[in-house]
């Protein structure tokens, strides 16, 4: 069994057969390489926004909220480079788009350095993308616009990642794009304790969907 194997499965057991997008190529070694991390499996997954969506209203009725929507801004993350610019699209509808379960080029330059909680993480300078998975939330990223379905699915991406990478929690585990870049990034506009309530809230798998 493969981490990509893994992963899969509970993807599948944690957003359900309908609540996640396997693209074409989920499964191509986008960089050559396997996961840096202890056990050759990542450490954490990082959360980014997209800076475009069809929509910033978190409406669940409004058209730029339905499946499909906002294909264009999944196809870009994708598409767009020689490899996909993170694991997976998370779009407004709780669709969850896999592009990739090998590492990709996502964080770019930053540190984790006095950090509290990540800098534990093991994560050298600079190489965040081949340590740990990526999501790109589809969000305009002007103001607090996740909607219901992308925290809720957002948790269940966490838990998921946790159960394949063998995490005793998703504590730390859940750090913004700007905690690794600084003044570079400004995603994600939530506070990483948010991010965190969101996993523990979907932690078991009875949770109110």
């Amino acid at each position: 069994m493969t981490y990509a194997t893994d992963m899969r499965a509970a993807l599948i057991d944690r957003l359900g057969k309908n609540g996640v997008v396997f693209l074409e190529k989920w499964n191509r070694e986008t960089r050559g390489i396997g996961w840096k991390g202890e056990g050759g499996v990542p450490v954490a997954l990082m959360c980014h926004h997209t800076a475009g969506a069809a929509t910033d209203s978190t409406n669940p009725k409004h058209p730029g909220n339905q499946k499909g929507a906002n294909a264009g801004q999944v196809t870009y993350v994708n598409t767009h480079w020689s490899s996909p610019a993170s694991n997976f699209v998370l779009d407004r509808d709780g669709t969850v788009y896999v592009t990739t379960l090998f590492p990709c080029w996502h964080s770019g330059v930053g540190s984790f350095k006095g950090v509290k909680g990540f800098d534990s993480l093991g994560v050298p300078d600079n190489q965040f993308h081949d340590y740990g998975l990526g999501v790109e939330i589809v969000s305009k990223g002007l103001k607090k616009d996740f909607t219901l379905a992308q925290k809720r699915a957002l948790g269940r991406l966490a838990n998921a990642a946790k159960d394949a990478s063998g995490w005793p929690g998703t504590v730390k585990r859940l750090p913004n794009h700007r905690t690794w870049a600084g003044n570079r990034k400004s995603d994600t506009l939530y506070p990483e304790a948010t991010l965190r309530l969101w996993a523990i809230t979907q932690e078991f798998k009875h949770a109110i969907k």
